[in-house]
């Protein structure tokens, strides 16, 4: 068995099933055994890649997905009582938008390895706890600033709308595709192993103890 393991995971920022698997992921890691590590490497998936850049309304957008509005509510129901068994919050009512997330990724693709998992999880809680627009690079400026990744917000929002960062967003969708991935989380243990959709830690956990 390596010491060692590589793990892709595929997410999207506004999904907030991958919310769930990140928290999840996270557990596992510190359950795992004494000398036993894990590299985590973030691929962009986007389940709206269609999206206008201004976003579109969040309500009107699932409500049409899902096939009616006690769908609708019934789904957000659903966030706050799977989410609360991984300690996170979903504030539904506060998300308005459905934004393009092709800024967010290529956020995260500016990022260094070491603070990508910080800031995801900053990105994560933005939305589903504020209603934060993830589609505004002056909103994802402010948050790369509080997880430590800039100290020069502007710089970067620059950087982002210039398109920097837009190449792994791309690469991220055709490695997907190559691969038949239609939902996401989507994990992959040392490009062997694939698990896709929400696990739980102890899933993973003995995934990732047969490498």
């Amino acid at each position: 068995m390596n010491d060692n393991v590589t793990i892709d995971v595929y997410l999207d920022t506004v999904c907030p099933w991958c919310r769930m698997g990140t928290a999840s992921l996270r557990a596992a890691l510190e359950m795992l055994p004494e000398g036993k590590t894990a590299t985590i490497r973030y691929h962009a998936f986007q389940l709206n890649p269609g999206i206008r850049p201004e976003g579109e309304d969040y309500r009107k957008i699932m409500i049409g997905r899902l096939g009616g509005t006690a769908q609708f509510e019934a789904r957000m129901k659903q966030y706050n009582e799977t989410g609360a068994h991984f300690g996170l919050t979903y504030n539904m009512d506060l998300v308005k938008v459905t934004p393009n997330t092709t800024l967010s990724h290529q956020l995260i693709a500016l990022t260094p390895p070491e603070l990508q998992s910080e800031l995801i999880e900053r990105l994560f809680t933005a939305y589903f706890e504020q209603g934060v627009n993830l589609g505004d690079a002056d909103e994802l400026a402010a948050i790369a600033a509080a997880s430590g990744v800039t100290d020069d917000p502007a710089t970067l929002k620059n950087r982002l709308l210039q398109g920097e960062g837009l190449d792994h967003v791309e690469e991220g969708q055709r490695s997907a595709q190559k691969l038949g991935i239609r939902g996401v989380p989507y994990y992959i243990i040392n490009e062997r192993t694939a698990l896709t959709g929400l696990q739980s830690p102890a899933d993973l956990v003995r995934a990732i103890g047969r490498h």
